[in-house]
């Protein structure tokens, strides 16, 4: 069966889904860094996309299926994450063995996604400096 996906929002709709209470990523425990890259990469655009339905191995799927199902279509179909989603992702990136601090401290953003899309997601960087 494939995952269900939901389309970036876009104009009023971008306003509509996510003006109000209770919008956008709930934060928690030093998640803001997290939180912001997530909105910011995947509520009005779909340039990576791409990444969520990619086939994986087993233990980066599970990282591929949080994003998608607990993260991306949530915040695009009713506008809101909330915090347990989150945790859950960061779990799953403490599991990996990267960074045992992923759970309960504020990381730097760049650190964050070089990890999510360079190691797990196996992403070619967007940026090379020579």
């Amino acid at each position: 069966q494939a995952p269900e996906s939901f389309p970036p929002l876009r104009n009023e709709a971008a306003v509509h889904v996510l003006r109000g209470r209770m919008k956008g990523i709930q934060g928690h425990c030093n998640s803001c860094y997290m939180d912001a890259a997530l909105f910011s990469l995947f509520s009005c655009t779909s340039v990576l996309d791409s990444m969520l339905f990619k086939p994986f191995t087993l233990c980066d799927r599970n990282v591929q299926s949080i994003l998608r199902d607990e993260i991306v279509n949530p915040l695009r179909k009713t506008g809101f994450v909330r915090a347990r989603s989150v945790m859950h992702l960061r779990e799953q990136l403490t599991e990996k063995g990267q960074c045992s601090s992923f759970t309960n401290a504020e990381k730097d953003p760049e650190e964050f996604l070089n990890l999510i899309m360079h190691q797990i997601l196996g992403i070619e960087p967007l940026l090379r400096l020579q």
